[in-house]
């Protein structure tokens, strides 16, 4: 009984953390300037598979005050392209590294 109690505290304890962790990574990726930089990196990621075939427009373009900017399908993939080939990017990188250790 006791042990029960123990183990669903501990249990919460770990899902609360986990979500705010969650949370908190969510916020940082789609804050203003880190979604400027992985799009940045999508972007050119995309044009170097693409050998320049396929250029996306820079998310530095201005929008008029009063008026919410509208990302296109494009924005999205270059966000999204970004985000997963850093995450590559360091897997690649530790795991590579790690057959040193």
């Amino acid at each position: 009984m006791i042990d029960d109690i123990a183990a669903d505290a501990a249990g919460f304890v770990v899902r609360q953390v986990g979500g705010l962790a969650v949370d908190l990574t969510v916020d940082q990726i789609f804050s203003r300037h880190s979604a400027r930089f992985f799009h940045g990196v999508g972007r050119r990621v995309i044009a170097v598979v693409t050998l320049g075939g396929k250029r996306i427009p820079s998310s530095l373009r201005s929008v008029p005050k009063g008026v919410s900017a509208r990302p296109r399908r494009s924005d999205w993939l270059a966000l999204w392209t970004g985000i997963l080939f850093w995450i590559a990017l360091f897997l690649a990188a530790g795991l590579g590294l790690s057959y040193f250790l």
